[in-house]
């Protein structure tokens, strides 16, 4: 099914790129798009470079987090978005977390954004896992919390969940069809989606923002964020209105 782009959307973005290569076309489009990057946060400047920021040209995770704020923010210029950083550290500079310590400051944004949210499935990476389960923790809680009148309806105006399959790891044979079964199998709803394609060269020009990341990925990688980009509903049984 054939959405219309929100005049106002949110997207939940793990790291800072994976919401433009995922979903730069929605982003491109709407009035009112805001990227809310959750593993952004600055690691100290003493620890050491992991092995991808070492290949990706960077003696210190605090200059590489620093350079790919700098590109994040160009990328949203770009696409004429606004983006906002958490402060949670990247997996790979040695803190873990769980997903009820991203909760509370992800309710909060969204709760006060409201409108439509596109949030990650949560695909391979355990920074991806851990963003989307948050999320869902974010979306139960703000379900709950809502108001219903004396005959049992919803409010008038629900906020509309859909989730992104995320670039380069959906590419992984069984990864989506996975995390579909499981969601079903916990009572989740979800039906396949589409938004409008006419900002394919637009995403291209702000995923090349990203200099940093790209010259890493190989051809498969960089064909599959060339590719359709890929959504699914969740809940909704009719057609959503914007």
């Amino acid at each position: 099914m054939l959405l219309p782009i929100p005049k106002q959307i949110t997207v939940i973005s793990p790291h800072l790129d994976d919401a433009v290569f995922s979903c730069g076309c929605p982003l491109a489009e709407s009035r009112d798009a805001l990227v809310i990057t959750v593993f952004a946060g600055l690691p100290d400047p003493e620890i050491t470079a992991p092995a991808w920021d070492l290949a990706t040209g960077f003696s210190s995770a605090y200059q590489a987090v620093l350079a790919r704020r700098d590109e994040d923010t160009e990328s949203m210029r770009r696409l004429g978005a606004k983006n906002a950083w958490l402060n949670f550290w990247d997996s790979q500079y040695g803190r873990s977390y769980q997903a009820t310590d991203l909760v509370p400051t992800l309710q909060t944004i969204i709760e006060q954004r409201g409108g439509t949210v596109l949030m990650p499935m949560g695909l391979r990476h355990p920074d991806h896992l851990l963003t989307s389960n948050a999320c869902l923790a974010v979306r139960e809680a703000l379900l709950l919390a809502q108001k219903y009148d004396e005959n049992g309806a919803p409010p008038d105006q629900q906020m509309n969940w859909v989730v992104y399959e995320e670039a380069t790891y959906r590419q992984f044979p069984g990864l989506v069809l996975t995390r579909l079964a499981a969601w079903k199998q916990a009572g989740l709803t979800m039906r396949a989606v589409k938004f409008p394609t006419t900002s394919v060269m637009k995403k291209a020009y702000a995923a090349g923002a990203y200099q940093s990341q790209l010259p890493l990925f190989g051809t498969a990688k960089r064909a599959d964020m060339a590719s359709p980009e890929r959504y699914w509903q969740l809940d909704y049984e009719q057609p959503l209105q914007w």
